[in-house]
């Protein structure tokens, strides 16, 4: 299914109802890995629950994202040891609007996510500007009570289309990634495998409508699912990835 065929079966949700009932800085995500003919059935049960984003007359978004790491890969080694007090930054242009955040990702208590944002200028996506550095500082200290270690590089681009659903009312949102593509500053490059989309539904509690739905659909949650952690566990091959193997063998290939 086209991520444009998927978006216009579902009545319009604009951001500010979105962010009012669903901005979700704080929540709990699951993730899975499906084939995108899983779509259409998802679509039937979600029909009268979700709606999809709409912003200026588009429904389907591509994101360029840049995710930083140290030259040793702190972020990504801790992700893959489930470090209590880890975090991941990134730069996020919105490709259609030329809008771009800055981004950090950490981990709350009994495996919340707690996302904080600003905005930042679309040529300093490249590296990391003294105002982010001030702001992840801030938002790792405040959490963790210790500031990030380590000096910062870019160290994944990762591409893909997005369609977000949403059901305000119930303080959900869904995110269904299609395309999704990625390579090192190096030229190393991966992708998902043809015929697989990304999903991720993104509640308080974690037990969504969309999770009951994809547990009925028979789709399972894909644990370690990351995608910064698997592009780096794809194309860096001096990288410890064992946890990753089995969605990796399964769902992506080199490029």
């Amino acid at each position: 299914m086209h991520p444009c065929s998927l978006a216009e079966r579902f009545a319009p949700v604009d951001l500010g109802q979105l962010e009012a009932g669903a901005a979700l800085q704080d929540r709990m995500d699951v993730k899975y890995i499906v084939p995108r003919e899983l779509l259409g059935a998802l679509a039937g049960r979600l029909g009268t629950t979700h709606r999809a984003l709409e912003i200026a007359g588009l429904r389907a978004f591509a994101y360029d994202t840049t995710y930083y790491d140290t030259a040793g890969l702190k972020a990504y080694r801790d992700h893959l040891q489930q470090r209590r007090r880890r975090f991941k930054c990134r730069a996020r242009d919105y490709v259609d609007s030329g809008l771009c955040a800055f981004e950090v990702k950490l981990k709350g208590p009994r495996g919340r996510t707690v996302k904080h944002r600003m905005d930042y200028a679309h040529e300093c996506a490249g590296g990391l500007s003294d105002q982010a550095l001030l702001f992840l500082r801030e938002c790792v200290e405040r959490s963790y009570g210790r500031p990030p270690a380590g000096e910062l590089h870019p160290a994944m681009l990762v591409a893909y289309t997005r369609v977000t659903l949403a059901a305000p009312e119930l303080g959900e949102r869904l995110t269904i990634d299609f395309d999704l593509a990625f390579r090192t500053p190096d030229g190393a490059a991966g992708r998902i495998a043809r015929g697989d989309v990304i999903v991720e539904s993104k509640s308080a509690r974690g037990v969504a409508t969309a999770v009951r739905v994809l547990r009925d659909l028979g789709a399972r949650p894909a644990l370690g699912c990351s995608k910064y952690c698997l592009a780096t566990g794809l194309t860096r091959p001096e990288v410890i990835s064992n946890p990753l193997r089995p969605l990796l063998r399964r769902h992506f290939e080199r490029t």
